[in-house]
């Protein structure tokens, strides 16, 4: 009897190993990157402040290979950490009379999208709030 004590207490806690990896991939977190019971998650508008004025701290917040890509044209280059431009200007700061702009902000998520009217430029990011910290996974920049 106490064998199969064993053998179940051995089967739940192997099935609850396994049940936390797979909700860690299925969520896409970066590897390492598990929320720490009890923290707190970061606020949107502080990590978007330091996102733009610390480039190291930028670097460290994306997830490369980054989806998305630069078009120019015909010629489409994947975004990496050595092409990669570093982003200045906050959304909030963009030149509303020459760019129009867009913003999708929920709990998890904010997508800021900037065009020129009467073009095919445009621009869109997109931030994700992962385990307890914001990072940048998806950037497109170009003609459509």
């Amino acid at each position: 009897m106490k064998n199969h004590y064993r053998q179940v207490l051995a089967f739940l806690v192997f099935f609850n190993v396994i049940f936390a990896f797979s909700d860690s991939f299925a969520q896409g977190k970066p590897k390492g990157m598990v929320k720490i019971q009890g923290t707190p998650p970061e606020e949107f508008p502080v990590f978007y402040e330091r996102f733009h004025s610390d480039s190291a701290f930028q670097m460290s917040r994306i997830i490369f290979p980054l989806q998305g890509l630069r078009q120019f044209g015909k010629e489409e280059i994947p975004w990496t950490a050595d092409n990669w431009e570093l982003m200045r200007t906050r959304i909030y700061q963009v030149d509303t009379t020459q760019f129009k702009t867009k913003i999708k902000h929920k709990k998890k998520y904010f997508e800021q999208t900037l065009w020129i009217e009467g073009t095919k430029f445009s621009s869109k990011r997109r931030f994700e709030l992962r385990g307890n910290r914001w990072f940048l996974v998806y950037a497109y920049e170009g003609s459509l």
